[in-house]
């Protein structure tokens, strides 16, 4: 049966990570690499396991997939279907045939697959699980105006995309790196890219909403995080702090805040403070 399925692994000094995804996909595809600048040795790893390693476009707007970037990918594929995938997860044997049956049929055209993930070293209990379209055929997802993390917009029919079993043998497992200190600084470059994406789309701060979507964030974390422990605690409340900087990092947009107004502003009143000396 000819191959009908591409494997895309989008990466970046992934040395420590590439080569547990490849030997998981490169029996029952291809295995594309799209390299964001690596100076480690993704590269050489990734070839001497039969991938082919890809420079990525580059991309106006960090984190976040754009039109440019899927009209590339489907400029270097022969296949119908693509896994549009990350290095850090992991899908189980089901899964991986799952997929492989999926891209020889004519109905379905999106799978969405459960995600597990894993955070801060704990494998005994997941803190997270969701759903997200990293399945599909390649005329059937438009990624104009897309989102930071989203995967495109499907644009077939409700009854040709579907929803895998919520269960261990399908689902994808999500093994995410953190420690505070990788946390803070990866969020706070995600809270900068949505904040400017919602302020250029006319989206203002409101108090509410913030506090909404740190009470959501703590809810969505909170299902699955609660189970250990301590560290379940913390990192609900290091999601919830996550929403808390993207939007006040719209606030800061919105009344123009910037180090060296701050810096100006202190001035002027220094200044003031010190007339009184003369």
């Amino acid at each position: 049966m000819k191959n009908n399925l591409t494997f895309i692994l989008f990466a970046y000094n992934e040395e420590k990570r590439i080569s547990y995804v490849i030997k998981n996909f490169i029996k029952y595809g291809e295995v594309f690499i799209l390299d964001g600048g690596s100076t480690d040795k993704t590269k050489e790893i990734a070839e001497s396991l039969g991938a082919k390693f890809f420079v990525r476009p580059e991309n106006k707007s960090p984190f976040m997939e754009t039109e440019e970037n899927f009209a590339f990918v489907k400029s270097i594929i022969t296949t119908d279907w693509i896994y549009w995938g990350y290095t850090d997860n992991i899908a189980p044997k089901k899964l991986v045939e799952k997929m492989v049956e999926l891209s020889h049929q004519d109905d379905i055209k999106s799978d969405n697959i459960p995600l597990y993930t894993y955070l801060w070293g704990n494998t005994k209990e997941y803190a997270h699980k969701s759903y997200a379209p990293f399945l599909y055929h390649k005329d059937f997802v438009d990624f104009k105006n897309n989102h930071i993390h989203g995967l495109g917009k499907f644009i077939g029919t409700k009854n040709q995309q579907i929803f895998l079993e919520d269960t261990e043998e399908y689902a994808l497992k999500h093994f995410s790196t953190y420690t505070l200190t990788k946390f803070i600084s990866g969020h706070l470059k995600y809270a900068e890219t949505e904040a400017l994406q919602k302020f250029e789309k006319g989206e203002r701060f409101s108090l509410p909403k913030m506090l909404a979507a740190m009470l959501r964030y703590g809810y969505i974390y909170g299902k699955h995080s609660y189970k250990n422990g301590t560290l379940g605690i913390l990192i609900i409340l290091n999601y919830m702090v996550f929403r808390l900087m993207t939007y006040t990092r719209l606030y800061e947009l919105e009344n123009n805040i910037t180090l060296a107004g701050v810096e100006d502003t202190y001035s002027l009143k220094k200044e003031e403070i010190l007339k009184e000396f003369d």
